[in-house]
C-alpha cells in the first residue's frame, strides 16, 4: 500500500511539472545569410535572407530593400525575378563550366560580396553495372572510369540515392499503398585512390561503408583511374509481385566536380554535425561570403540512373 501511494505521489509531481511554461528570450538581432550552389546547366540564382531563431516557426525572412547584382564573366546583371528570398538572374541562360560568378548585395549600410566559378564537368565513362549475390541480400556493383585533368586541383563528390516506387502492402490498413521515396544509399568503395585518408574527407561508417565520398585528385592527377562501388541492398518481401504490379528500385549515381569553397564548406559542416557531446564547444562552418553568413560555391555534375531489377546477375 505504501508503494502505491508513493507511485501516485510521483505521478502527480510529474504531471504538475509538465504543465510549467518556460519563457524563452528570443534574440531580436538577426544576421543576413547568402546561400547558393550554382551548377553547370542551371539558371543563376541566389538565396538571400535573414537567419531565424530555431524555435521561430516562420520561414526565412527577406531582407527589405536588398539590391543584388550578379556578375557573370565580367557582365553585371540585375535579377529578372524574385520569389520570396530567391533571386533569379539572366533568364534563359544555363551556366557553363569555367563561368566566373560574383554576387553583390547592398542592404542598408551593409555590403555583401561573394565569388565563385563553375568547375569542369567530371569525365566519367565505361560504366558497368551488375548484381552480386542472391535476390534477398545482394550488392549492386558499379564500375566506371574517371579521367582527371592534368595540372588542375580538382575535388570530387560522389553519392548514390535509391528511389523506391510502386505498391506495398500495409499491414495496418490491410491494403496496398502507393510508395515513392528517395533515400541515401550506403556503399563500399574499395578503390584505394579515392578512399586513402590523405585525400578522402569522410571516414567510412561501420568500418567500411560510406554514404558519400568527397576526395581530392592528389593521388590521380591527370590519370584515368577505375572506380568500384558496391551498394548493399535488400529486397522487401512485402512488395507486390511483378505479375500484379512491378516495383521500381531506381538508383542514381551522382559524380560531381566541386570548387575548393564547396569542399571546405562540406568538411566543416560535417565536423560540426558529428559532434557527439552536448557540452562540446561548437565550431564555425566555413564561409566565403564577405559581410554575411553563407556559402557561394559552384559545381558541375554527372549522373547515371538504372533500375536494379533489370540488371543481369554476375556469373
Amino acid at each position: 500500500m505504501k508503494t502505491t501511494k508513493l507511485t501516485y505521489a510521483l505521478l502527480a509531481f510529474l504531471c504538475v511539472g509538465c504543465q510549467k511554461v518556460l519563457e524563452v528570450d528570443m534574440p531580436q538581432e538577426r544576421q543576413m545569410v547568402l546561400n547558393a550552389i550554382p551548377s553547370a546547366g542551371s539558371r543563376p540564382f541566389v538565396n538571400f535572407a535573414y537567419t531565424r531563431y530555431f524555435l521561430d516557426p516562420s520561414n526565412d525572412q527577406p531582407v527589405p530593400g536588398a539590391t543584388p547584382v550578379m556578375t557573370i564573366n565580367g557582365v553585371p546583371y540585375s535579377p529578372d525575378s524574385v520569389s520570396h528570398c530567391n533571386y533569379f538572374f539572366r533568364s534563359g541562360y544555363a551556366l557553363q563550366p569555367l563561368d566566373q560568378l560574383s554576387v553583390d548585395f547592398a542592404a542598408g549600410d551593409s555590403l555583401i560580396h561573394a565569388h565563385t566559378y563553375i568547375p569542369r564537368r567530371p569525365s566519367v565513362g565505361n560504366m558497368r553495372v551488375s548484381n552480386v549475390g542472391d535476390r534477398t541480400f545482394r550488392y549492386v556493383g558499379l564500375e566506371f572510369d574517371v579521367d582527371d585533368s592534368a595540372g588542375y586541383r580538382e575535388y570530387y563528390y560522389m553519392a548514390i540515392t535509391r528511389r523506391d516506387s510502386g505498391m506495398r502492402y500495409n499491414e495496418w490498413t490491410r491494403q496496398y499503398d502507393t510508395v515513392d521515396t528517395v533515400r541515401s544509399c550506403m556503399f563500399m568503395a574499395p578503390t584505394p585512390a579515392i578512399t586513402d585518408p590523405e585525400v578522402c574527407a569522410y571516414r567510412p561508417s561501420f568500418n567500411y561503408f560510406y554514404n558519400r565520398l568527397l576526395f581530392k585528385d592528389s593521388l590521380v592527377d591527370g590519370q584515368r583511374y577505375p572506380v568500384t562501388l558496391l551498394v548493399l541492398t535488400t529486397i522487401d518481401t512485402n512488395e507486390v509481385s511483378d505479375a500484379e504490379h512491378r516495383f521500381l528500385h531506381q538508383y542514381t549515381l551522382s559524380v560531381q566536380s566541386v570548387t575548393p569553397e564547396r569542399w571546405n564548406y562540406i568538411v566543416s559542416s560535417a565536423r560540426q554535425s558529428s559532434t557527439s557531446s552536448f557540452f562540446a564547444e561548437q565550431g564555425s562552418v566555413w564561409s566565403n561570403v564577405r559581410g554575411a553568413l553563407g556559402i557561394f560555391a559552384g559545381q558541375s555534375g554527372w549522373k547515371y540512373t538504372f533500375d536494379a531489377d533489370t540488371i543481369t546477375a554476375a556469373p
